[in-house]
């Protein structure tokens, strides 16, 4: 039996387990401190075979900023115009361009870098770590995603794994994977909503839990909504104070405002075991007659709270959204699971006051779990082949027709495998293939809704009297899709789905 790598590939942070031949969980180490990697990577020349990842890395974001990559995975897997990216390419010192393929790339020292093989690195670099310290070279792994991740970003995931030299075994969404972890500790059947609050992005998931084996009930949460977003409301509040106390702007300069997140993110991490903190960054940014300025600001827990509690509701709610959906309500959950770094916030666990049990750190940690979650998984794919869970979709799959109308195909909360058809009748008498873009959105009218692609009914299909094709979508258990046209009496034909892009730039 090869052992398999559970990765748990994070926007602020990367781990990694496994089983051993002993069937005892092991951990891949960062340091001789931590099994948490820093999800960052420097380059200090145009040789990117060069560049430092993890800790070592993260020490040049004050340095080195513009050179220094971090939270990309955000942007992983996205077009370069996405509403998404044009919102927040700004807010990193380091430059985001347009890759060949229209998605987005990192531009450094001129050369740009697709953000697939940053992922890449940082993947190379925990599989080094984990086999120093298993004595062995690791070939098979378990990939995790966030569950409202697209297609593109499960295939980009996918794609820098098997650059790492991978071949992955299954993707699964991070909130099912500590839901692995939990059912591994627990046997009776219990109800359990996961609450899975990473770098950047959070998951509500609602599992059922029987004999070890997880069913997805029922899948929500927020795309948009991090730990990193925590961080850019101090950041925001530092800013404003820099420019009430010196009447010198600093916003306009992605430098200074990296260099304010990263002094947020350490007094919000003080800020979870005290009650004040006094923050102070030396030389943060200059004054127009060339004299520089420190920050110094006293933050207390009470005035981060009240920074943050929007988010918190955002999250809150999404729980209850989830809940409603199963017509379920927090009395009727057995546990609330609690996954991710930001969850070590107290403030979320008084929010989350009224479930009846709240996970403690002992029962699933809250780093750790969801790699542990992938190397179960893994270990019983290797040992049965069968996974141990049913899953669902978490976002729905449309099919826009010609003139626009959409029809939504696959619904969320379906389980996987599915597969759905939609009949098309009434599509126009083009001489050319007739093209139907597939999309995934939470909603149909979002200008920000993730295009899979697009699919060309030949003309041959409209043309054959008395048949009018379906349009059939299927998806697997690793959350593949696949398309293809069937007709009444058995007439089919597997379609390919052409990224729009890629087809342009070629």
């Amino acid at each position: 039996m090869q052992p398999v790598l559970g990765i748990d590939f994070g926007t602020t942070n990367t781990s990694a387990a496994w089983f051993d031949k002993a069937g005892k969980l092991k951990v891949a180490p960062a340091t001789d401190k931590t099994a948490v990697l820093p999800s960052v990577v420097w380059f200090p020349s145009a040789d990117a075979s060069k560049c430092l990842v993890g800790q070592a890395a993260k020490t040049q974001l004050v340095d080195d900023p513009k050179h220094t990559l971090f939270g990309t995975k955000r942007f992983l897997g996205r077009r370069y115009h996405s509403e998404y990216v044009s919102q927040h390419k700004d807010r990193f010192a380091f430059d985001l361009v347009e890759g060949a393929d229209g998605y987005t790339s990192a531009l450094i020292y001129g050369q740009m870098i697709p953000l697939v093989d940053v992922a890449s690195v940082v993947v190379k670099d925990i599989v080094a770590r984990a086999t120093r310290a298993a004595g062995h070279p690791f070939s098979l792994c378990v990939m995790t995603v966030p569950a409202h991740a697209s297609v593109r970003q499960r295939e980009a995931v996918r794609k820098a794994a098997e650059s790492a030299g991978l071949t992955v075994r299954a993707i699964v969404n991070e909130p099912t994977a500590a839901a692995l972890f939990y059912a591994n500790l627990r046997s009776p059947k219990q109800t359990v909503l996961i609450f899975d609050l990473g770098g950047g992005t959070f998951d509500a998931t609602l599992l059922r839990v029987e004999n070890r084996v997880v069913k997805v009930l029922a899948t929500g949460g927020d795309a948009f909504l991090g730990g990193s977003d925590f961080d850019e409301r101090v950041a925001d509040r530092f800013a404003t104070h820099l420019e009430q106390t010196t009447g010198v702007s600093v916003r306009q300069s992605r430098t200074v405002m990296q260099r304010l997140a990263l002094a947020a993110e350490y007094a919000k991490l003080q800020l979870s075991r005290l009650e004040v903190v006094d923050v102070r960054v030396p030389v943060v940014a200059q004054r127009p007659d060339g004299g520089f300025i420190d920050l110094q600001k006293r933050l207390t827990r009470e005035e981060l709270e009240h920074l943050v509690t929007p988010l918190v509701e955002r999250c809150v709610g999404a729980c209850d959204d989830v809940l409603g959906r199963a017509k379920l309500s927090p009395a009727d959950i057995d546990e609330l699971v609690l996954v991710g770094g930001q969850t070590r916030m107290p403030m979320i666990r008084r929010r989350l006051a009224h479930f009846p049990r709240l996970s403690s750190e002992k029962d699933v940690h809250p780093e750790l779990g969801v790699a542990v979650g992938a190397a179960i998984l893994g270990r019983n794919l290797s040992r049965t082949n069968a996974s141990g869970l049913s899953d669902v979709v978490a976002m729905p799959i449309s099919v826009m027709l010609p003139g626009g109308r959409t029809v939504e195909v696959i619904a969320p909360n379906t389980p996987v495998p599915c597969q759905r058809a939609v009949v098309l009748d009434n599509l126009p008498p083009w001489s050319a293939p007739v093209p139907l873009m597939l999309f995934e959105s939470l909603d149909q009218t979002s200008v920000d809704r993730e295009v899979i692609g697009t699919v060309h009914v030949s003309e041959e299909w409209r043309t054959t009297p008395n048949v009018v094709p379906s349009l059939e979508l299927n998806v697997g258990h690793d959350f593949a899709l696949t398309a293809k046209l069937v007709a009444p009496g058995g007439m089919q034909t597997q379609l390919q789905i052409v990224d729009q892009r890629v087809a342009a730039h070629r």
